[in-house]
């Protein structure tokens, strides 16, 4: 079963960031958990935990979409663009990365013109470390909405 990212709303990530929750490590007493979690379930919920932690600073009530539309100019942005697209890279491939950015595109995260100008820097990067072609989870596309909130930030 795919993950769609079409499913994410800000309104909705900012709820779930704004109000204490499962799966929020920092609200959760330790003695809730049961002895049926395992250490991949606990590690998961972790990351989503960073995640919503990430994505606090960058909402904003009136944010719309496309969420990204056009990239930021400066080398710190560029670095973020580069670390992302190696993230895509390394848990899909080429082939999943450019498609990631199409999808991201069609559900107006970012815009056509920020999707030409990722697939460009995608095309530049050495492929060596790249993934095998693995479809993308709930958590990768997450974090693909965190750094394009970062990017967004520094617009």
């Amino acid at each position: 079963m795919t993950i769609n990212p079409r499913d994410y709303d800000l309104d909705e990530l900012r709820k779930m960031a704004r109000q204490p929750g499962e799966g929020l490590d920092e609200d959760r007493d330790p003695a809730e958990i049961t002895v049926e979690t395992d250490e991949d379930v606990l590690a998961g919920e972790s990351f989503r935990s960073g995640l919503h932690r990430e994505l606090l600073p960058f909402l904003d009530d009136d944010l719309e979409k496309p969420y990204l539309s056009s990239l930021p100019e400066t080398y710190a942005a560029e670095f973020v663009v580069f670390e992302w697209l190696e993230f895509l890279l390394m848990h899909s491939g080429h082939r999943g990365a450019e498609g990631a950015l199409a999808y991201y595109e069609s559900v107006d995260w970012i815009t056509e013109e920020v999707r030409d100008g990722l697939s460009e820097y995608l095309r530049g990067i050495d492929d060596a470390g790249a993934g095998d072609g693995t479809e993308l989870d709930v958590d990768d596309h997450m974090l693909s909405l965190v750094y394009v909130a970062k990017l967004q930030s520094m617009a």
